[in-house]
């Protein structure tokens, strides 16, 4: 495994404790999925939820009736998704660090994957075998929503280069730290919609937040694409 591999998967063991499902995944819900693919859940249509961390999204979408499923390299936060959600243990699985063209979770055919905060933690390299991977698991037509950390994040100031697209971020903050960390960082919409060739441009946009002055904003590309088969 590449050290960067390593040490990010080692970074995320402790587990991202978030219980509730946030803005930027309910949102896209009823402003993109539900009204214009009628994505709604009443179909019990297939979701995977790449990189579910504790399974908040998860639980949000399993109430609106999606059929759900969840991986991530956290044996913490799958644990976590298999406690809250008891009845279907089996729909999560911890997976490997590094990416595969060849990975299916659990038998793929989706007709929506959500990959939230997750893919900017490969190199260049890595997420195109990530995305080839997620692509070949759709199904025709299938949508994909993504997001990617843009420089107007606080992490880019704490970054420097490193290889492959990816940056080193090191850090010492009141109320966080981050040493031997690795982010890809996107730089603009053209270089968002070029990352995610693969798959056809439905919609880009952004969220940002910011609510400590020690900290800085928080800026994250989205992008909606359709599946090309």
């Amino acid at each position: 495994m590449e050290e960067y591999l390593k040490r990010n998967s080692e970074c995320w063991q402790a587990g991202y404790d978030a219980e509730n499902v946030e803005s930027f995944v309910f949102r896209p819900y009823g402003r993109i999925f539900k009204t214009e693919f009628g994505l709604t859940g009443s179909n019990h249509e297939r979701l995977l939820d790449f990189g579910c961390g504790q399974g908040a999204a998860l639980r949000f979408f399993r109430s609106k009736g999606f059929d759900v499923y969840g991986v991530d390299i956290s044996e913490t936060d799958i644990a976590r998704c298999q406690e809250t959600m008891s009845d279907i243990p089996d729909h999560f699985a911890v997976i490997a660090a590094a990416p595969s063209e060849e990975d299916v979770f659990f038998g793929g055919e989706y007709d929506l994957i959500i990959a939230v905060q997750a893919l900017y933690y490969y190199s260049d390299s890595d997420l195109q075998r990530r995305l080839v991977s997620l692509h070949n698991q759709m199904k025709p037509g299938a949508i994909l929503y993504a997001t990617m950390m843009g420089p107007g994040h606080y992490k880019y100031e704490h970054s420097q280069p490193y290889k492959d697209g990816l940056r080193k971020v090191e850090f010492s903050l009141p109320r966080l730290q981050a040493s031997d960390h690795y982010v890809n960082f996107t730089h603009s919409e053209d270089e968002l919609i070029d990352r995610f060739s693969m798959f056809e441009k439905v919609h880009v946009g952004f969220y940002d937040a910011k609510y400590r002055e020690d900290e800085g904003a928080s800026f994250h590309y989205t992008f909606v694409g359709r599946a090309k088969k």
